[in-house]
């Protein structure tokens, strides 16, 4: 046997050595392309499946950049209305199709965190969410999701919901916007299948994907994505994507008959002609061994030949590898970009425009549509912005640029710096003018750095110009009348004065207030005080020229300047008019109202040379018009100012005397004529001024009544006389009504009969024995009003008196419509009812007719025997004057009291008797 074979290596040793080697190498070249095209199989799987999962992961990207770009949205121009947010959410849904709603929920702060979210505006295709839908109640992981944006401020991502829940399967994206929440409402499945499978038939699909979520635990990751094709394959390409907060896995695997692994055709042949090779070089190394070198070399040359066959072939494979990676990434950016572009010109709310060097349009979006009033197909390739310009605006960049056309629209925003827009004036083809700010900018190549174009981006800015306007307009003229304000008059005024100094003429400043103004406020509201103020100004303007100003400075003070005045003359005829014009009753608010003015003039030069001294010197003439009985004019003489710095020296006492408790109340007795007894006291205020001693109350009582210090007085008047009357009753020396007088600015406090209330509490003063007098035109001034505070003050249970009866406008008969007790007849027709038959006749008959309305009447001002006789004649109640006692301080008063009471318990006759 082994003879046998020794003899078989002799003689076929060469051919079999041979043979094995060729074998072997023909093994090896099998094994290497196999390894080739496995490589190449799965590169190109690999390539494929990372192209179409990067473009999965570009459209997440682009799904969570539109939800950014709405929450931005949102964040700055607010939620808008419904209408507004389906319109831009619809377009994006109709785009987008796996997005099946969009909605945009209120964040509920009564829990914290918040545990509602009820949808206001909604966009969707299906029944759910609606408006008012709560987006927290498709679970706890909805609501953990929903807290988690609100935690983090970015957006979230729900889990994907079960395909049986009510609302469907997909997945929320929540994220905040300003003062919301924005919710996005997708179909995982269909934005995979579109996104993988674009347009594909499925037949032709070459690879599966499943997605898992591998966010809480990877071990038991569930699957949120799987394609139905086979499951059976030889290998797999993975990737993570991180979307919204969450992880998810993807997992590519080839389908069948694709990607496989099995050798191909031409490699199997390759080995079997590699092996008939061996066989046919062994039988010619058999029967030729004589030849053993030469088949050896061939075989050797044979063998290089094929092994740099092989290398060739596998570096061609590796190039078309690349290039075909390379084209495939370069055509995914480009479609990447293309959508992007798209979106952004789609859905901006600011107009872009492209046009070329010539600045010819090539891009005209939907937002300079509505701008410009016309489509993109009138504009593209026809027309350039400059046909949108407002010609008197191009005429002024043509001359300011010393360009034509185009080049100057170009040459005014290089003068601007990259962040100033130019400000123009576009207009539509209807010829609106719509006022813009418009950006332009450069578009350069990236190789060269050639200009390939222009970008103009304008904003709408009507609503900014006109709020500009609006805060110009009243930054300069009052709202109310809308005539010029202290700011525009200062200016009006500097410029006239400017004037009339370089032309050597003069100019007149009238001050006009409105007088007792306040009482229309008071009685009728400050809505008709309002309306009165209007038709005022209206007036006042009808009786100066054009070029004459008439300002408001204030509650109801007005300044008149009149420029060019040729005389004092002149200023007086328009003091006339406007007294005149004035003088007609206005109605206001169903009532018909007469005001009449007191105006003060001062002339330039005569009475100042500057602004601030003209106005000060006629509103010292207007104080001296009130003085002088109001409704009329006066003109400023220096001798006003120290009169008006007179009275605010007056005023400034005042108010230090009511600090330093220098006021004081005398007390004046009220006798009943029949029985001479005391019916009554008069609290009478005084002023005991540290240096001037007692002050005459007509000097200190007006301004007190002007400068409302009369409120504060006349509230310490109340509480003091108040405690004083109590004390006597305590003291039992008195047990009468003490009469306290209301001014005007006084009943007209909202508050007065609450502080007569709280003195009548604090004092322990019964309500019947306190009388509130007011005078006969206090009274007359406002009927309606004048009768509800009345009942009420009858109501707390106090007196009413009507003081000075006679003075003003009344009748008697008026009068019995209100809870009156007493009239107390004015001093000014006593005085004289002995001597005077008609101050007789109507002291008379303003009793009698007193009593036939049963009303007590009080006589004022009884200084003599005769004239108590005559009205004891008359049946007159009562009277009060000198000839029983003239007002006293309290000290004297208590005195008096305390000697009466003396009298009476010897028997003596009362002081009242004559």
């Amino acid at each position: 046997m082994i003879r046998h074979l020794r003899r078989l290596v002799k003689h076929f040793g060469l051919a079999l050595v041979l043979a094995g080697v060729l074998a072997a190498a023909t093994e090896a070249v099998y094994k290497s392309a196999l390894d080739a095209q496995r490589d190449r199989v799965y590169a190109e799987f690999q390539l494929a499946a990372g192209q179409h999962i990067g473009t999965l992961r570009k459209r997440l990207d682009a799904v969570l950049d539109l939800q950014r770009l709405l929450s931005d949205h949102v964040d700055v121009a607010g939620a808008g209305t419904a209408r507004d947010f389906e319109q831009i959410s619809g377009s994006l849904m109709r785009v987008h199709t796996f997005i099946k709603a969009i909605a945009l929920a209120d964040i509920d702060d009564g829990a914290t965190p918040p545990v509602r979210f009820p949808a206001r505006h909604v966009a969707t295709h299906a029944t759910w969410p609606r408006p008012g839908t709560d987006l927290a109640m498709e679970g706890l992981v909805a609501q953990e999701s929903l807290q988690a944006a609100l935690r983090t401020g970015q957006i979230v991502a729900t889990p994907l919901l079960s395909p049986e829940a009510e609302n469907g399967e997909g997945i929320r994206l929540f994220s905040p916007a300003g003062d919301h929440l924005l919710g996005i409402y997708m179909h995982l499945s269909e934005l995979a299948q579109s996104t993988l499978w674009a347009g594909m038939d499925p037949d032709a699909r070459n690879m599966a994907f499943t997605i898992l979520d591998t966010t809480d635990d990877p071990r038991t990751a569930p699957e949120v994505y799987r394609d139905t094709l086979g499951d059976h394959f030889e290998t797999a390409y993975v990737e993570v994507i991180a979307f919204a907060a969450r992880r998810w896995l993807i997992i590519a695997t080839p389908t069948p008959n694709h990607f496989e692994l099995a050798p191909s055709a031409s490699i199997a042949r390759q080995r079997v002609t590699g092996w008939a090779i061996t066989v046919l070089a062994a039988l010619l190394v058999a029967f030729l061994q004589t030849r053993n070198s030469v088949i050896r070399e061939r075989v050797r040359s044979s063998t290089a030949e094929l092994a740099a066959t092989n290398r060739i072939l596998a570096d061609t494979n590796a190039t078309l590898q690349a290039e075909v990676a390379q084209r495939t990434a370069s055509e995914a950016a480009l479609r990447a970009s293309t959508v992007l572009q798209q979106a952004i010109l789609h859905s901006a709310d600011y107009a872009i425009v492209l046009t070329d060097t010539d600045g010819i349009v090539r891009v005209f979006n939907p937002a300079a549509e509505a701008m410009l009033g016309c489509t993109a197909d009138m504009v593209i390739g026809q027309r350039t912005p400059i046909d949108f310009i407002n010609r008197e605006a191009m005429a002024r960049m043509q001359a300011a640029t010393g360009k034509r056309g185009f080049a100057a629209v170009l040459e005014t925003a290089r003068g601007l710096s990259s962040s100033e827009p130019v400000e123009l004036e576009l207009t539509r083809p209807d010829g609106r003018n719509v006022p813009a700010a418009v950006s332009i900018s450069p578009l350069m190549d990236a190789q060269d750095g050639r200009i390939t174009g222009y970008l103009a981006i304008a904003s709408d800015i009507t609503h900014r110009k006109a709020a500009e306007t609006r805060i110009l307009h009243l930054a300069h003229f009052d709202p109310l009348t809308d005539l010029p304000n202290r700011s525009l008059l200062g200016i009006r005024l500097e410029s006239a004065l400017e004037a009339a100094g370089r032309f050597d003429q003069s100019l007149a400043v009238l001050f006009l207030d409105l007088d007792r103004f306040k009482n229309v406020n008071d009685s009728l509201g400050h809505q008709a005080g309002d309306a009165l103020l209007k038709a005022v100004s209206g007036r006042f303007q009808h009786c100066v020229r054009e070029q004459d100003t008439v300002a408001r400075m204030g509650g109801d003070e007005f300044i008149v300047v009149l420029p060019e005045l040729e005389s004092r003359r002149q200023a007086a005829e328009v003091a006339e008019r406007i007294v005149e014009a004035l003088g007609a009753p206005f109605d206001v608010k169903g009532h018909r109202l007469t005001v009449t003015p007191s105006i003060g003039i001062a002339i330039y030069p005569d009475d100042g040379s500057t602004a601030d001294t003209l106005i000060q010197h006629a509103d010292a003439a207007m104080y001296h018009a009130k003085d002088a009985g109001r409704n009329n004019f006066q003109f400023y003489e220096s001798r006003l100012s120290t009169l008006v710095s007179a009275r605010l020296t007056l005023e400034n006492r005042l108010r230090r005397a009511l600090e330093r408790r220098e006021f004081e109340l005398y007390y004046q007795p009220q006798v009943d004529i029949a029985s001479g007894s005391f019916i009554g006291v008069e609290a009478m205020l005084r002023w005991r001024d540290p240096d001037e001693g007692l002050v005459d109350p007509a000097e200190f009582i007006p301004v007190a009544e002007d400068s409302g210090l009369i409120v504060p007085i006349g509230a310490w008047v109340l509480r003091t006389a108040c405690a004083q009357a109590q004390a006597w009753r305590q003291a039992h020396l008195i047990d009468v009504p003490i009469a306290v007088n209301l001014s005007a600015r006084q009943f007209d406090e909202d508050t007065l009969l609450d502080t007569v209330a709280d003195v009548l509490h604090e004092t322990g003063l019964p309500a019947n024995r306190l009388e509130l007098e007011l005078t006969e035109s206090l009274i007359m001034r406002n009927p309606e009003l004048t009768a509800e505070v009345l009942d009420a003050a009858k109501a707390l249970g106090v007196m009413i008196g009507v003081d000075d009866f006679g003075t003003g406008y009344s009748s008697l008969a008026y009068l019995k419509r209100f809870p009156i007790d007493r009239l107390k007849i004015d001093r000014s027709f006593i005085a004289d009812i002995e001597t005077e038959p008609d101050d007789a006749a109507i002291a008379e008959t303003i009793i009698a007719m007193a009593h036939t309305l049963r009303i007590q009447v009080l006589a004022e001002g009884v200084e003599t025997v005769a004239q108590l006789r005559m009205l004891r004649g008359w049946a007159c109640d009562a009277y009060q004057g000198y000839l029983c006692s003239p007002p006293l301080p309290a000290d004297e008063m208590n005195a008096l009291l305390k000697g009466l009471r003396a009298a009476r318990l010897f028997g003596l006759p009362d002081a009242g008797h004559a």
